[in-house]
């Protein structure tokens, strides 16, 4: 099981390593898995022909539909100037009689839209492409630097957004579902931990911006001069605009339309709706050509780190860990959030560590006296804390929307996603401890 979990370890170095140096996913992913199958005494063959290429083709299925949708429907509103649209009427409204948006306020926007529309049951990879143009937006309207804009997402999204109390995103659900719980479990200490989480995000990336834009590195300064210029000729109304996210909202929150279909029937709105900013047909199709391609690259990508989980995930160090963390002394709640932290790392994902881990510590927790409430919602925002390593599917997904590197990116996405809600998982777990009732 020693040389299982080295390789293990080596596996991620390697997959992290390769992945900042701006290595293709597709071939650091199956190289980074067959070290892991070798050190796990399992067929090099077997555990890329079939456990690899198994879990990138699972992946593929149940996501690319959403990546193609998401793409489309995000590319439509960059191409027509909707996201231009939207993103000038809310900087003229929190602008008010100042010449430029400021940094803290184009943060704030993003993560109120963000945080509503997660909390309305959007996924994060739809969100992403939704919010990604209006997100730049925003940003070259107070020269936030564009390589910024992948930390400014995820910050919200993917961290409090799917943990807290309430959330119907897969981490609260997974989480209080398997335990046996409300979605509203631990409420109290959750908002609390959640809260501390957005404010933390918004004042770091608020310090960050400012620090950048004196540092001279800002929004590409001709962009900026040409999108001050050009004035809201030929842009979309700002509420015609907002119709087609509406109707994705209300017909996937309110209706329970799949999303896939929500986003279909957004699309067609858009393109109706928004048609004069395609301007012919050969600039429609070329936008439609642009987001399959999108689609297929970020979903290729993502699906290679989902397929070095399923590797990781049938060696022996994988089943062995669970067995030591099982014996770890101590508070059982202090314990139970380390195991299911440790749970995220190894399996690369929020949901494959709550995956595996839940169904081993649920009964060992209960036993130990501690309150399910405060184990569920504990265990949910475990899933949040080492789920964005720079091998994150979410966190690449981010950076090709954004068409950023990954390198100059991650150090903002790093802090708001890995350290603060780090931070907001230990204050939560000490807040259940001191606080069992609530």
């Amino acid at each position: 099981m020693a040389l299982s979990m080295i390789g293990i370890v080596i596996g991620i170095v390697f997959l992290i390593y390769f992945v900042m140096k701006g290595w293709p996913l597709m071939i650091t992913g199956a190289l980074a898995a067959m070290i892991v199958a070798l050190f796990g005494g399992i067929n090099v063959i077997t555990g890329y022909l079939e456990t690899y290429m198994g879990g990138v083709g699972g992946f593929l299925i149940g996501q690319i539909p959403i990546f193609l949708w998401g793409a489309i429907f995000g590319e439509c509103y960059g191409i027509t100037g909707g996201a231009k649209s939207l993103a000038r009427f809310v900087a003229r409204i929190f602008k008010g009689s100042n010449d430029r948006l400021s940094p803290l306020v184009t943060i704030v926007i993003v993560f109120i839209a963000g945080l509503l529309l997660s909390y309305g049951g959007v996924s994060a990879i739809v969100l992403m492409f939704v919010m990604a143009p209006l997100t730049l937006e925003l940003c070259r309207e107070s020269r936030i630097p564009q390589y910024m804009a992948p930390g400014m997402i995820l910050g919200c999204i993917a961290t409090a957004a799917l943990s807290m109390p309430g959330s119907p995103q897969v981490q609260n659900v997974m989480s209080t579902s398997a335990v046996g719980v409300s979605s509203m479990a631990a409420a109290v200490p959750g908002f609390i931990a959640g809260i501390i989480i957005l404010i933390l995000n918004v004042v770091y990336l608020n310090y960050a911006a400012k620090k950048e834009i004196a540092k001279g590195n800002v929004y590409d300064l001709s962009a900026e001069a040409a999108f001050e210029e050009s004035g809201n000729e030929g842009l979309p109304h700002p509420l015609v605009a907002l119709i087609p996210m509406v109707i994705v909202f209300v017909l996937y929150n309110a209706v329970g339309i799949n999303v896939n279909f929500a986003l279909m029937v957004g699309i067609i709105a858009a393109v109706i709706l928004m048609w004069k900013g395609f301007q012919n047909l050969d600039t429609f199709l070329k936008c439609m050509g642009n987001a399959c391609t999108n689609a297929a690259i970020v979903s290729c990508g993502a699906a290679a780190v989902a397929g070095f989980g399923s590797v990781v995930a049938v060696t022996p160090a994988f089943a062995g860990l669970t067995e030591i963390l099982a014996g770890f002394k101590g508070n059982p709640l202090v314990v139970a959030m380390i195991a299911m932290m440790i749970m995220t790392l190894v399996g690369g994902s929020g949901p494959a560590g709550l995956g595996v881990g839940l169904p081993v510590f649920t009964p060992l927790a209960q036993s130990m006296g501690v309150s399910m409430n405060a184990f569920a919602r504990v265990s949910a925002f475990c899933a949040i804390t080492f789920d964005t390593l720079p091998t994150n599917a979410g966190f690449i997904a981010a950076t090709e929307i954004c068409k950023v590197q990954a390198k100059k990116s991650y150090k903002y996405v790093g802090i708001c996603t890995v350290i603060n809600t780090t931070i907001g998982t230990v204050i939560l777990c000490l807040l259940c401890i001191l606080m069992p009732n609530l």
